[in-house]
């Protein structure tokens, strides 16, 4: 019977090392998934910039498209503390026509930029 009773108690919960190796595994399954989670905020940062910068640019083509190349002039906005700049350019085209061109850029941390061309 004290056998058994050994048996039953020594079987009883959890060791230190069991314990300790859990805790290990758990806290590489959360660096891993912090480390995830950051790049993921920062590429959805990134992506919301460019859509902003897009939707700057695709504003002044409309704007060129309705009142002609003269309105073709650069610009700039702001969104917090990230300020866009637009450039505005035209270069004659085949048969009278324009080739329309607005770029748009902006630093998060690195310069980046976005092109739209148009032929009016």
């Amino acid at each position: 019977m004290t056998r058994q009773l050994r048996t039953r108690l020594g079987t009883q919960g959890f060791t230190l090392i069991e314990i300790l190796v859990a805790m290990t595994i758990f806290s590489i399954a959360s660096l891993g998934t912090a480390s995830l989670l950051t790049s993921t905020m920062r590429a959805n940062m990134m992506a919301h910039h460019r859509s902003f910068a897009t939707a700057f640019a695709q504003d002044k083509i409309e704007e060129v498209r309705a009142s002609g190349t003269g309105a073709c002039t650069g610009g700039t906005a702001s969104q917090g503390s990230i300020t866009f700049s637009l450039a505005c350019g035209t270069v004659g085209g085949p048969n009278g026509s324009n080739d329309v061109t607005v770029t748009v850029t902006w630093s998060d941390p690195e310069s980046q930029s976005v092109q739209l061309q148009l032929r009016i």
